[in-house]
């Protein structure tokens, strides 16, 4: 009698729900480590690959666990209609109160996606130069000769110039070419 009970139709389908949503959890997380070991083994910009495939995981895992909590609600018999149609609401005043931090964030993965510098590289940006420190998808922090260092927001950046990486290749293929 308890076991029926416990055991009714919303009961194992709540089951269902959590067992599907861990098993996917754990299959993207397992995929997402295996594509960006096979990438990243023996490059320099396994750091950069590191910083993009944790995104990428966070947001698979929102996602995940978001379908999840919605379809569990929906099981027990929550209308779920009204809580996405909220969301979207709240989405829509949170993007335009965060524009700046949006355009950040868009502006740092795909500095981080083109590979336009790494930490490590000295690099001038918005008239400051020095060696990058620190290098997240919203700031890069950027340490002067003195040891000053400035944190750039990734949105406000218009010009990057690279000392290093581009300008090393570019030194080597000369002295090559004098040999």
């Amino acid at each position: 009698m308890i076991y029926s009970a416990l055991l009714d139709h919303n009961t194992l389908r709540l089951i269902y729900i959590f067992v599907l949503a861990v098993a996917i959890w754990v299959v993207f997380q397992l995929l997402a480590s295996s594509i960006v070991r096979g990438i990243s083994s023996g490059s320099p910009s396994g750091r950069r690959l590191r910083t993009l495939s944790s995104i990428v995981r966070t947001l698979g895992s929102t996602l995940i666990v978001g379908f999840a909590i919605f379809e569990s609600l929906a099981t027990v018999g929550v209308n779920i209609t009204p809580i996405i149609a909220s969301a979207g609401v709240v989405g829509l005043a949170i993007g335009f109160g965060a524009q700046t931090l949006v355009k950040d964030i868009i502006t740092g993965f795909f500095l981080l996606v083109e590979d336009q510098f790494d930490e490590g590289d000295e690099i001038e940006i918005s008239g400051k130069k020095g060696i990058v420190t620190k290098l997240t998808l919203r700031t890069i922090w950027l340490k002067e000769e003195d040891g000053t260092i400035h944190i750039i927001p990734a949105g406000s950046i218009t010009t990057v110039s690279n000392f290093s990486r581009f300008g090393q290749k570019d030194k080597k293929a000369t002295s090559k070419k004098k040999k």
